[in-house]
């Protein structure tokens, strides 16, 4: 690490990802690249969504449940960041931290063609969602966290969720977790009296797809992707804003602020490597948002959980003659005693 300090200084500084290795990027270097929705094959010989976002959000007659099938694409740049935070001296040491890291770009496009969406404003083909951020690997002095995520929103939301990385081997395709959409009191208790959850835990808007557990969906698909075959390993970033022993959080605008906030995130990235089955490499997740706002007629502020789950498959890789140009001046230009990749 002595020597990343030397090599790249304390300022922040665009390096590019394949110079990099596990040291530098540790699990997110099997992040970089372009991924994209997978399709899965119906028995009808038709095709159903891997990608899905239940919400409730504020409306008449107390709130309107919403679920939207999408595609997505999530890109984790090439070229990576490379951060130094400077730290205090003790004993004549001072004690500096290194950060590398991506820039990521995700967007996610409605494929719901039912009039329900599209009363929704939300129908076929419109984005409903897109975020840029920055994911971060810290090895030295970050409160045994080893991930941060770095995230902003359009709506006026910026993330900052941390975390730690595992890598499992062998582990079959039952390590989901059970996942609610119901709403819940402020102190985490159910809500039983009210009916609110009645449209949650009710006939599923898709048949597909069960809404009151999200998580379930990737574990059919999953498991229709491994078929005979088997996941030889996988690597879990698990990140979270509400670590009681260190900071995070999500910051909003007022007018969400006031009107629904976002309280809360937790996500899991599963990264997994696939032999025997119909894909080799995928990138599954599941997000959790808690929102809080009151039903309309009523003054008790209420969490509704924002939950999207996805199954993402890697782009093949296309290189353009300005990536290997850009490639080929950052490289030469790094051999020299100060860094020449462009200063953030």
């Amino acid at each position: 690490m002595s020597e990343q300090l030397k090599r790249f200084g304390m300022g922040a500084q665009f390096v590019p990802a394949d110079t990099l290795g596990e040291s530098e990027l540790g699990p997110l270097k099997q992040l970089v690249g372009e991924w994209e929705s997978v399709v899965i094959n119906t028995a009808t010989g038709g095709t159903t969504p891997s990608g899905w976002n239940v919400i409730s959000v504020p409306g008449p007659g107390g709130f309107i449940f919403e679920v939207i099938p999408y595609k997505e694409n999530l890109k984790f740049s090439t070229v990576a960041v490379s951060a130094g935070n400077r730290g205090p001296v003790i004993n004549g040491n001072q004690f500096d931290q290194q950060i590398f890291g991506l820039f990521y770009e995700q967007q996610i496009i409605s494929v719901c063609d039912t009039d329900f969406c599209n009363t929704r404003g939300f129908g076929n083909g419109q984005v409903i969602h897109a975020e840029t951020g920055l994911i971060l690997f810290v090895t030295n002095f970050n409160g045994g966290f080893n991930i941060a995520r770095l995230g902003t929103i359009p709506h006026g939301n910026a993330v900052l969720a941390l975390g730690r990385s595992i890598d499992v081997q062998s582990p079959g395709t039952n390590f989901f977790q059970n996942i609610s959409a119901e709403c819940v009191h402020l102190d985490g208790s159910p809500i039983t009296a009210l009916g609110y959850n009645d449209k949650i835990i009710g006939v599923p808007q898709f048949p597909e797809f069960a809404q009151s557990d999200p998580n379930s969906f990737l574990k059919t698909t999953l498991d229709g992707i491994v078929g005979s075959g088997s996941i030889t390993d996988m690597t879990v970033l698990d990140m979270s804003t509400k670590h009681p022993d260190a900071t995070g959080g999500i910051l909003n605008i007022p007018f969400i602020q006031t009107n629904v906030t976002a309280t809360s995130m937790d996500a899991i990235f599963w990264i997994e490597n696939i032999t025997g089955g119909s894909e080799t490499e995928l990138l599954q997740y599941s997000q959790t948002i808690n929102l809080v706002f009151p039903a309309a007629g009523t003054v008790e502020p209420i969490i509704w959980p924002h939950i999207t789950v996805s199954t993402l498959k890697r782009m093949p890789q296309i290189v353009t003659q300005s990536a290997v140009k850009f490639s080929a001046e950052v490289s030469a230009e790094s051999t020299t005693e100060t860094p020449g990749v462009p200063q953030l």
